[in-house]
């Protein structure tokens, strides 16, 4: 099980080579029993760092929120900043990648990380390897979509706006941006499911104290305790939560 991360600050994390030259990671949290993680990761082509030639896919969900510069794994859709992906178990992608230019993500995955190549791939847009089309498919934003389409929502018991990306219809596992206005603050203290939270401006307070400034980044366990979070000034967060949060 991954373990509690409260208000981490991302920016204040080292950034780790991961071994192919021009390529580092902020790993800000891991379960050590599945390789299930999210991290920071940086592309540097200045460094060395290549896109993958071929087509590829995974056997878990790849999850992306583009932070900062741009890439495409098509050479058509770009993910920059607030640019949104998901890539199911088994969907291929990376038909004609490129990254010409330092960018940074956000990457999730749902255990440890295979990789499967696919030299002749059937079609240059997003398919499934094998097997049947899985509840929450795929799903690719440009950050003009994945920002637009906010709607009056309630997180963690208290009024915002929210824009959901993608969801899992059968069990209620999915992501969204939500924007957290001048003093917000939660009263939900726990939730049956994980629940992440990724504060990509503004800031979070915990517990009355105020926020860090830069990026922080939050895990709760199911069932833990969710700390009293307080947005002093407008906030967007990436949020991921493992079951329905009212969303």
């Amino acid at each position: 099980m991954r373990p509690r991360v409260v208000d981490l600050r991302v920016d204040e994390l080292d950034w780790e080579p991961l071994g192919p030259p021009g390529l580092y990671s902020r790993l800000l949290s891991r379960d050590p029993e599945t390789g299930a993680r999210t991290a920071l990761q940086r592309m540097v082509p200045a460094d060395g760092y290549t896109a993958p030639d071929t087509a590829h896919y995974h056997h878990t969900y790849e999850e992306l929120l583009g932070v900062s510069g741009r890439f495409s794994f098509d050479g058509r859709n770009w993910v920059e900043a607030g640019a949104y992906l998901f890539h199911p178990p088994r969907t291929v992608h990376g038909f004609a990648s490129t990254v010409p230019e330092e960018s940074t993500f956000l990457s999730r995955v749902g255990r440890q990380l295979d990789f499967n190549f696919v030299p002749e791939p059937e079609q240059d847009d997003l398919y499934l390897a094998e097997g049947a089309l899985p509840p929450r498919a795929p799903v690719a934003l440009e950050k003009d979509a994945a920002l637009q389409g906010f709607a009056p929502s309630r997180f963690l018991g208290a009024d915002v706006e929210a824009r959901v990306l993608s969801v899992d219809p059968e069990t209620g596992e999915g992501s969204a941006f939500v924007r957290l206005p001048a003093g917000w603050q939660s009263t939900t203290t726990a939730l049956p499911h994980y629940l992440e939270i990724f504060a990509t401006s503004g800031g979070i307070g915990v517990d009355g104290a105020p926020a860090a400034p830069g990026r922080t980044y939050f895990f709760y366990p199911a069932q833990d305790r969710i700390n009293t979070l307080e947005a002093a000034e407008p906030t967007l967060a990436y949020v991921n939560f493992g079951g329905p949060v009212g969303l």
